[in-house]
């Protein structure tokens, strides 16, 4: 019988790779190369029930080689991040902490730059499983749904090596952070009154609720240092601020954008009129307040009521999209979506090519 851990592992693997199509099977082996776990899509275009089966055994076999071959060059832990390329797929592999390292196997037109912010949490919540640190109050083996539209790149070095590590499988890119690059984001939230903004930031940094509203007086400004799996020297830092009304943003607006590395415009669900507010005044203030194009995300915050839904899913990643803006539905009172929504737009900044907006 399974162990709980064994359990949630097999539970998040089936997450991850069931709200990304372009993964066709992933695999979890340990330090030693066994495999702990792993979960293939079922519903393969153009193929019967038989033929998966054996595009399952095929990728199985060939992680399996990859993985005993990697093993001989380099120990668990020093594997770093990284993908292959072969005929038909690209692999990923990323260590899940000094225990494990994940592989996905995906459709050779997959998007790095949007799977890799996934994967790290991903893994990271794969590391905190098998050294039993998962916290459940804060934490969810689900996958946030989170809409990317930004022009996100990672810093990947494209490996130039004749050499096949197996037949018809090289080496293509290494994930890398350019030494003495900003670790330090100024994120800013936006928003009406009573939408849940400091709710969401108490989530992320792990806070007790309050289930009553109480409004932030003046501005709050709050810090959180985290990892990064498999960068562990680099720790990314938020510097978050929480606005009060729209009246003493109106003294402070100025200071209150300058410097900012992105911005979470969060709107109520329950209310149509905080999503109106949350295009026609939040938006358009700071892109004309904003000295250079940074990542925006909307938020439509409390999802927990879906029976005083005011606001479709699909209005919100609608206009999202028509913004070339990010978008999710969170519940922060119920931590859902909100720390991995923090940590992935960490990353992204983090392995962002273009030009620190802070600098």
């Amino acid at each position: 019988m399974a162990s709980k851990k064994e359990e949630n592992i097999s539970i998040l693997l089936k997450n991850f790779v069931e709200s990304q199509k372009e993964i066709l099977i992933v695999f979890l082996y340990n330090r030693e190369g066994l495999l702990i776990s792993k979960y293939g899509q079922f519903e393969l275009e153009n193929k019967e029930e038989k033929e998966i089966e054996q595009v399952h055994a095929a990728l199985s076999l060939l992680c399996e080689n990859l993985i005993k071959k990697m093993s001989l060059q380099y120990q668990i832990g020093r594997f770093g991040t990284g993908t292959f390329d072969t005929p038909d797929n690209r692999i990923i592999f990323i260590e899940a902490g000094p225990d494990a390292i994940l592989i996905c196997v995906c459709s050779y037109d997959t998007n790095l730059d949007k799977i890799f912010p996934v994967t790290y949490i991903v893994v990271e919540k794969i590391a905190q499983l098998l050294e039993e640190s998962f916290d459940y109050n804060f934490n969810s083996l689900d996958i946030p749904d989170l809409t990317f539209n930004e022009d996100l790149e990672l810093e990947r070095l494209t490996v130039d090596k004749s050499d096949p590590i197996l037949e018809n499988v090289f080496l293509k890119h290494q994930i890398r952070i350019t030494p003495g690059k900003r670790k330090a984001f100024k994120l800013i939230v936006l928003g009406s009154a009573a939408v849940g903004k400091t709710t969401l930031i108490n989530s992320f940094l792990q806070k007790h609720q309050i289930t009553d509203y109480r409004p932030t007086l003046g501005i709050s400004i709050s810090t959180k240092k985290y990892n990064l799996q498999g960068f562990k020297d680099d720790t990314i830092s938020f510097l978050i601020f929480d606005l009060a009304g729209q009246e003493f943003f109106k003294r402070v607006r100025h200071d209150y954008y300058t410097g900012a590395s992105c911005a979470f415009i969060v709107y109520d669900i329950t209310r149509k009129d905080t999503f109106e507010d949350a295009i026609n005044f939040w938006y358009k203030d700071a892109k004309n307040e904003l000295t250079s194009d940074i990542p925006i995300v909307f938020i439509g915050n409390k999802i927990d009521l879906e029976d005083e839904r005011q606001v479709l899913k699909e209005e919100g990643v609608s206009k999202a999209n028509e913004l070339k803006a990010s978008f999710i539905e969170t519940a922060a009172l119920h931590n859902i979506n909100v720390l991995d929504t923090f940590k992935i737009i960490g990353i992204g900044l983090l392995f962002k090519t273009i030009e620190d907006v802070l600098e």
